[in-house]
């Protein structure tokens, strides 16, 4: 636990001072934050949930706004269970969901 809190405080200090740079200098990219890949999660929450357990679909979109997985949660008790998609399940979730969720990244 302690590496990831000082790993966490290196990451602060890396945000902050690329931040600083691109406050004195606009054209100054963020090219010292070390990130290569963007992906967003959604949490859908479906309606039919049982007193004391929920359930619902993690989307998770690349940054072009592709949906690129989903899996399927139920939280009940404290306890969170988590079921990926079979290919075809995925197929359909992207179907039901793709035009839902448009994000335009620059």
């Amino acid at each position: 636990m302690t590496k990831n809190v000082e790993r966490l405080e290196k990451r602060m200090v890396e945000l902050a001072e690329s931040l600083e740079k691109h406050k004195q200098d606009p054209d100054c990219g963020f090219e010292e934050v070390k990130s290569v890949d963007m992906l967003i999660k959604f949490e859908i929450y479906l309606n039919d949930a049982e007193i004391g357990i929920s359930d619902g679909i993690y989307l998770y979109m690349n940054e072009e706004g592709a949906i690129v997985n989903a899996e399927y949660f139920v939280k009940e008790e404290g306890e969170v269970t988590i079921i990926s998609f079979s290919d075809e399940q995925l197929e359909l979730i992207v179907e039901l969901f793709e035009d839902v969720f448009k994000v335009n990244v620059e």
